[in-house]
């Protein structure tokens, strides 16, 4: 009896998995899409923190530059004092 079921339910598994063959090839094929869609979000992510890391480089040295030019200023003003 057991043996019975057992084949019968194994029999109604491939049925079904043969009959909704194409099903999972269009699951995966939308998967594959979402997935490709989130491969460029992430590549457009990653350029910006580029984009943003070099902005943050160049306004640091620009600081540099202006701390420096405060510090002259700085001198300046003590001479005339």
């Amino acid at each position: 009896m057991k043996k019975t079921l057992f084949v019968l339910v194994l029999a109604f598994l491939l049925l079904s998995l043969f009959i909704t063959g194409c099903g999972p090839k269009k699951a995966t094929q939308a998967q594959l899409s979402q997935l490709e869609e989130l491969r460029m979000a992430a590549d457009q992510a990653e350029a910006q923190v580029a984009e943003c890391q070099k902005k943050v480089e160049e306004l640091t040295k620009e600081k540099e530059t202006l701390l420096k030019e405060i510090e002259e200023l700085k001198k300046e003003i003590e001479i005339y004092k």
